[in-house]
């Protein structure tokens, strides 16, 4: 049985974390198969952006302790580089795949997205929670264990290091709403308009230039270490490079035609 659900309405597509006895959480054929999803839906050049939510009462209650792939069986000699070894293969592979994708990801969180559900609904272009969103950083306090998957690249980055720091060493729950007003997702919506929310965000991103989509992701990672005038460079080589596009062409012609672009598939 598929641990994931994937579909595709038109040009957006959705993966479903189908593992809701568990609150979703991931074991070795999760990671497998989302990442196999991506690879896929990134194959389809008609596929224009991406949702990712949970089924059930969770977006992902993290990793799946019981699961093989966590090392609890092996000899203590031997966790250190089997834990090694599945991050590097398995665990942030798919959330690189979800970070790179060629197209935008939205992320739907319902419920809680603890540990390395955080991380994976952080690795979302935009992430949108319901009002029962919760974001938790179990890793430290409770496993004595520091967060992964990304984790720390988020809070640090757009909490600020007082904040990232005290969430890691406490353990302390953050509401959807809380997180939006701090700033680590987009929004929080009521629960009961979380997946329609979601939707409506893809089909507008969908309905956008895919180029510029993509170049605009790279040039906001880059701006966290890039000093202005470097910056400014990069803003200047992806003008360059987006200024003759047939993207743009057509934005040019439909701004002068006054109608709304439509641009070509991926």
């Amino acid at each position: 049985m598929s641990d994931i659900d994937l579909s595709i309405a038109g040009p957006v597509a959705h993966i479903t974390l189908n593992r809701p006895e568990t609150l979703n959480a991931l074991r070795r054929q999760t990671f497998e198969e989302l990442t196999d999803a991506i690879a896929t839906l990134a194959a389809d050049r008609s596929v224009r952006a991406m949702v990712l939510t949970g089924s059930g009462r969770a977006f992902c209650s993290g990793a799946d302790l019981s699961d093989p792939m966590m090392g609890s069986h092996l000899p203590v000699e031997e966790r250190s580089a089997a834990c090694a070894a599945v991050l590097d293969t398995l665990m942030n592979r798919t959330i690189r795949a979800i970070r790179n994708a060629p197209f935008p990801t939205v992320a739907a969180v319902n419920g809680v997205a603890a540990g390395g559900g955080a991380g994976l609904a952080l690795a979302a272009d935009i992430v949108v929670a319901g009002k029962s969103g919760r974001f938790v950083q179990t890793f430290t306090p409770k496993l004595a264990l520091v967060p992964d998957l990304g984790s720390t690249w988020h809070l640090a980055r757009h909490l600020g290091r007082a904040r990232a720091l005290g969430l890691v060493l406490s353990g302390e729950v953050l509401d959807g709403e809380r997180a939006a007003a701090l700033g680590l997702i987009w929004k929080c919506v009521p629960d009961e308009e979380l997946a329609a929310e979601a939707r409506r965000i893809a089909e507008q991103l969908a309905a956008g230039p895919n180029t510029a989509q993509l170049a605009a992701r790279r040039l906001v990672d880059a701006a966290f270490d890039n000093d202005f005038d470097q910056q400014l460079d990069l803003e200047r080589d992806a003008q360059a490079s987006l200024a003759a596009t047939e993207h743009v062409q057509e934005a040019m012609l439909a701004f002068k035609e006054k109608r709304a672009a439509r641009f070509p598939d991926r």
